[in-house]
């Protein structure tokens, strides 16, 4: 409805569990990490609760994208006292029949089902949701079904999902037993003030918002309003949307907020929670205070200003927030390999007895025990995160200084350094004697490497830990490729942008080549690489980092052959981070006149690192490089050897036969088919830049005659060939 008119690819508000929407709160992000604790541990039972709307079931949709073919799950959640057996309901979760079978049937038939599956080396995870709906005779049943081991060894695994009833529940006298077998729990509470803020920020941007829509204020009313309940802030700022849209207002202001909340006062029948007391968790609780109403609005006085404009009465600001570090998260789904125990998240009081998980961004993987491969870490371990105390009201939005940046300029040339912001700190890696003394003469610090191993990730390592060791306080670090050079303004409107979104943990800008002897190769390159800003898979070699996401996720492979900064951005996404492009200029490169000879071999290295990205990341979810490698050989080679084959299988026929006319020509006519089938794929592809456009037809022919060095590129890699060295950076 309102979509197109606010530029944005879907709904940001659905109440629906999305996943792909998931803001990392403080909440979430502990919760998901006692949720992960849990899998990594084999906890016999695991306990989320927290209100209605507080965003349990999508941290379980989240959980059950991440859980790879190494685990056999189940879902429930609708079990209702009366409504038949629970063991039936987990034979039927689990796809196993159940009609017509006694109790002790059924128990027989889940505990043979559990040692199957073990056998078969897969972890058995029930879930169940809503699990305030049990009563104790189920949760009883649910004791016996954790009973079931083999040796040392728990066949099943339990997370129970609910509201706070669960909680009261278990903590009765008789659930004494099986409260005694929960390995971790936690208890959902509603977002703060300023996480409302980043909230409805990030959900925006995921929908593909290039623009502030919502005004401060009017997210300063949505959060009273909401309480900082997730599904509550859907409900008022997808109204507020609706509103805005009809009256065709571009931003939506606090008069808009408070239109919706007037409605929803007089007719809405929504409701809030089953706690009285729920506040925004900036906000405690206060025992003395009566009773708000049941609805999910408080009842706002809308009392006038002295200028004469309504404003609702607020709770007054609080004096601090809590830091909001990055969620730790597991990954993605189709990742091979065990599970690798992970410690319980360490938790730390400071003096104002507030309380913050000192979880690492992304933390150990569910599926990073994969010593046999070379997913491995890198050779050396990093310095961990350092622990940063607690900020101001409003800090939380602002960037961080040049002293918490580090940046290292790997190869190329040491004037690049002048660039570098005063204040923060610079590492040049290289391995040409030239440059390294260049570099200490101008005072840089240098990491001397061995020849050959400038652009990997050894020397991005080696450099990155010299850093930490200059400035151990370390939040962000930029790696600068060796032809590129960053704009100074950059830095500042990067930061910024990393402080108001906490999930995103790694940022990159466009690359400005200018516009001077550019050979028309050179344009084809570029509009190939063009990238739209907003959420993209994998960042190119220059780009800025979260330092504890970078150390979470063991930094840059060593071991690989082309492309270790895409390698470690798609690892970063698989544990939960976000990575981002910004539409604005990064970096400057200036580079010689590119001859056909010159597109020719980089196309043949991209086609290198197409096999390899593909080889490394191909397999579901990234699906990395696979359109790339496919349309490579495709067009380079598939095709065009039907084509040959044709044409020569129908002047052979022709020649045998002797009846349907002259082998030559009729030869000649399936290569012209060839022909005109390429020519279509030409003009399909100018028809996409503009038709009336002169480049778009060159970019349709270059691309096209390109598939051919891309395939040259993808069968060196399938046949051991090694990359050639300036394929070691992302063209």
């Amino acid at each position: 409805m309102y979509e197109e008119f606010y530029g944005l690819s879907e709904k940001p508000f659905s109440i629906q569990p999305d996943p792909s929407f998931l803001y990392w709160g403080r909440g979430h992000r502990l919760a998901y990490a006692m949720l992960e604790y849990g899998v990594l541990n084999h906890a016999g039972i695991s306990v989320v609760t927290g209100e209605v709307g507080c965003g349990k079931t999508t941290l379980i949709h989240r959980l059950l994208e991440q859980l790879s073919d190494t685990h056999t799950v189940a879902l429930l959640s609708n079990i209702q006292p009366g409504r038949g057996d629970l063991l039936s309901w987990v034979l039927m979760g689990f796809g196993e029949s159940y009609a017509g079978k006694t109790h002790v049937e059924m128990f027989s038939q889940l505990q043979n089902y559990f040692i199957s599956e073990y056998a078969k080396g897969r972890r058995v995870v029930l879930i169940i949701d809503e699990a305030q709906n049990l009563t104790v005779d189920m949760l009883e049943e649910i004791r016996m079904l954790s009973n079931i081991n083999a040796g040392k060894d728990q066949l099943l695994q339990l997370i129970l999902v609910g509201q706070p009833q669960l909680k009261e529940l278990l903590s009765r006298p008789d659930m004494l037993q099986l409260a005694q077998r929960i390995g971790s729990d936690f208890h959902l509470t509603p977002l703060s003030r300023e996480e409302v803020h980043a909230y409805i920020d990030a959900r925006l941007t995921i929908a593909g918002a290039r623009r502030r829509i919502f005004t401060e204020k009017a997210m300063d009313l949505v959060a009273e309003q909401s309480r900082g309940v997730p599904r509550v802030i859907n409900v008022i700022a997808d109204t507020a949307l609706v509103y805005a849209f009809s009256a065709e207002d571009l931003v939506v202001d606090e008069e808009t907020i408070r239109s919706v909340v007037r409605d929803k006062l007089e007719y809405g029948v929504f409701g809030l929670a089953n706690s009285p007391d729920l506040k925004l968790s900036e906000k405690r609780a206060d025992a003395s205070e009566k009773k708000t109403n049941a609805s999910f609005l408080r009842e706002v006085r809308f009392e006038p200003d002295p200028d004469g404009s309504p404003d609702p009465v607020r709770a007054p600001a609080p004096t601090r927030v809590e830091p909001m570090d990055a969620p730790r998260v597991l990954r993605a789904a189709g990742a091979k390999g065990g599970p690798r125990l992970a410690a319980a998240p360490e938790v730390v009081e400071d003096d104002e007895e507030d309380e913050r998980a000192a979880i690492p961004f992304g933390g150990p993987s569910l599926y990073s025990n994969l010593d046999a491969a070379p997913f491995a870490r890198p050779e050396a371990d990093f310095a961990p995160a350092v622990q940063e105390p607690p900020v101001e009201a409003g800090a939380v939005a602002a960037a961080a200084t040049m002293e918490e940046l580090g940046i290292i300029i790997v190869g190329g040339d040491a004037d690049a350094a002048a660039t570098a912001p005063e204040g923060a700190h610079l590492v040049f890696v290289a391995a040409d004697d030239v440059a390294q003394e260049t570099a200490k003469a101008a005072g840089v610090d240098v990491v001397e490497i061995a020849d050959g191993a400038a652009s990997g990730g050894r020397a991005r390592n080696a450099g990155y830990r010299r850093l930490k060791k200059i400035a151990p306080g370390l939040k962000f670090v930029h790696f600068v490729d060796a032809a590129d050079t960053l704009d100074p303004e950059w830095l500042g409107r990067a930061l910024r942008f990393m402080a108001r979104r906490p999930e995103v943990a790694v940022l990159e800008g466009e690359i400005d080549e200018g516009d001077e002897a550019r050979s028309v190769f050179q344009r084809v390159r570029e509009t190939a690489a063009r990238k739209l800003d907003g959420e993209i898979q994998a960042a190119g070699p220059t780009a800025l980092f979260r330092a504890e996401a970078f150390e979470a996720a063991g930094g840059f492979r060593s071991d690989i052959l082309v492309d270790e900064t895409a390698d470690l951005c798609l690892r970063l996404r698989r544990r939960g981070a976000h990575v981002w492009r910004l539409d604005d200029v990064m970096a400057y490169r200036i580079e010689h006149r590119m001859t056909f000879g010159e597109y020719w071999r980089r196309t043949r290295e991209n086609g290198f690192q197409y096999a390899a990205g593909a080889a490394l990341h191909g397999a579901p979810p990234e699906h990395f490089c696979v359109t790339e490698q496919a349309r490579a050989v495709m067009w380079g080679m598939v095709f065009p050897a039907v084509v040959v084959f044709a044409a020569v299988a129908a002047a052979v026929a022709a020649f045998v036969l002797k009846t349907i006319g002259d082998p030559l020509v009729i030869g000649a006519g399936v290569l012209a088919v060839g022909g005109v089938i390429y020519f279509a794929k030409i003009f399909v592809t100018a028809f996409r830049l503009g038709p009336f456009r002169s480049f778009s037809w060159t970019y349709g022919f270059v691309s096209t005659i390109g598939h051919f060095a891309e395939f040259l590129g993808v069968a060196r890699y399938w046949f051991g060939g090694k990359p050639q060295p300036s394929s070691r950076r992302s063209a």
